[in-house]
């Protein structure tokens, strides 16, 4: 048996070699990838597709009502109902004088006009086969079939600009993903810097405390500041975990596989006046033409509902068999028009009524989504503003608190500074730099936003950014 520092060292060097195998190797992606797995199988993207081929069925069924429909059918029948089996004999041209008694009647004897003839109320079973075309050819219908047809269309516009704006709010859903996984990594790396800056404070405490320039406290409360950023790191790296997990749920990553983000990516930001801005977006927002075309839908369901009021025309054509036997039958044809014209209905009225209100209720609507949209606009390009402004004011405050801690760090070192002031200093700085992570984030989301709201929100638009400098300053 293996005992003392031999046992240790392959108990450690056997955990090293299983860490190894089951460690899965690790895929770096980058936000167009991430884009794309999200839309081949997200939820929210499934549906919208399905919507759309309603959409399409929709008007597949509609266009059908306005080309001629052909029917073939064939029927077995047995009857020995007196008015049948006389039918059945006529269609098959196959009725006889003796069908309607003809050898029963005696000219001569006058009674013979009161007998009720055997053959034609008796006639026992008798059976037909009968095979039959029919075509059914719709000429007017009072702009029904026309008026569903461009409901029709509307709806499955409404429908493509449905799948559009779930795109859009996919493609944002990600990039707030994407890019809190970027700052959850600047976070580890600032929290990272301040528990070195922490340990270099433990340091330094111990060696003054060693020359009696420091007392006992003034050395503990630097190890309990390194506490402090130790737990900090613990936090940011829970925080990445649980931004990795979302982005992984998102785009449908494997469970067990591991995944890592490429370089970090911030949208253009529009150059426009807010007022043009505001124009863009009413006139390319898909969420707004959905609306829109949902109007159209609701408008062309009043001449729907008009058509109730109109004449139908419609016209027919068929062609039948009828035999005794399936190889003897006896050809005949029917061809007709048909004109339909409902006079007094009052129920029509209540489906005009009805198709009216819906027309009213689509376009207030589309004219509340109009309202909110422009202020949305308004807000996300402010903030967007605020947030590049934010970003320069952090990036500078950084660099003050670095000089300043210096500084501190140094005035400390030579005994004229405490304790206390040397780790509030580097608070202020640890804090500094965090608020630098989160502006940065901040504007990624607000421009994110804006392109959102203006419906221009695509990968195209989103281009690849500088990392945040959080390494930069003074070396602790």
């Amino acid at each position: 048996m293996f005992e003392g520092p031999c046992k240790k060292s392959l108990l450690l060097l056997t955990a090293a070699i299983v860490g190894s195998l089951s460690a899965a190797p690790a895929m770096a992606l980058d936000f167009k990838q991430c884009v794309t797995l999200a839309l081949k199988q997200n939820p929210q993207m499934l549906a919208a597709k399905a919507q759309q081929a309603e959409a399409k069925g929709a008007v597949s069924e509609a266009r059908g009502h306005l080309l001629p429909k052909l029917k073939a059918s064939f029927s077995a029948s047995q009857s020995n109902n007196a008015l049948t089996v006389f039918g059945m004999k006529l269609s098959q041209r196959q009725a006889t004088f003796n069908d309607f008694g003809a050898s029963q009647f005696n000219p001569s004897n006058p009674n013979s006009l009161g007998l009720a003839p055997a053959g034609l109320n008796l006639p026992g079973n008798y059976h037909n086969y009968g095979t039959k075309v029919q075509l059914e050819i719709p000429i007017w219908n009072g702009g029904e079939i026309w008026g569903r047809l461009n409901q029709a269309h509307a709806m499955l516009e409404a429908a493509q600009s449905g799948n559009i704006l779930a795109r859009q709010k996919l493609t944002f859903a990600v990039l707030q993903a994407y890019d809190s996984v970027i700052a959850a990594d600047s976070a580890i790396q600032v929290a990272q810097k301040a528990e070195k800056a922490a340990a270099s404070y433990v340091k330094t405490s111990k060696l003054l405390l060693d020359k009696g320039v420091l007392v006992k406290s003034d050395w503990l409360a630097a190890e309990v500041n390194r506490e402090k950023t130790q737990l900090a790191v613990q936090n940011a790296e829970n925080n990445r975990a649980n931004a990795l997990e979302n982005l992984s749920i998102l785009i449908g990553w494997p469970e067990g596989k591991n995944l890592v983000v490429e370089k970090p990516v911030q949208p253009l930001l529009p150059d426009h006046p807010l007022a043009d801005l505001q124009r863009e977006a009413l006139a390319d927002n898909a969420g707004i033409v959905a609306l829109q075309q949902q109007l159209k839908a609701a408008q062309d369901g009043i001449q729907v509902a008009r058509a109730a009021y109109m004449p139908h025309v419609n016209a027919m054509a068929n062609q039948e068999w009828n035999g005794s036997s399936l190889g003897n039958a006896a050809p005949s044809y029917t061809i007709g028009g048909e004109v339909t014209w409902n006079v007094l209905d009052f129920a029509r009225g209540g489906g005009m009524d009805r198709a009216q209100a819906k027309r009213e209720q689509a376009m207030a609507a589309l004219q509340e989504a109009q309202d909110k949209l422009r202020l949305q606009v308004a807000e996300a390009w402010r903030s967007a503003r605020e947030a590049a402004l934010r970003v320069k004011m952090r990036q500078l405050a950084v660099q003050q608190m670095e000089e300043s801690q210096r500084l501190v760090r140094l005035r400390y070192e030579n005994g004229v500074e405490t304790i206390t002031g040397l780790l509030h200093g580097q608070a202020e700085l640890d804090q500094s730099r965090a608020e630098l992570v989160s502006a940065y984030y901040a504007e990624a989301v607000q421009r994110g936003a804006l392109l959102l709201a203006m419906g221009k929100l695509n990968p195209q638009e989103i281009v690849d950014a500088a990392p945040v400098p959080v390494e930069e300053g003074v070396q602790q």
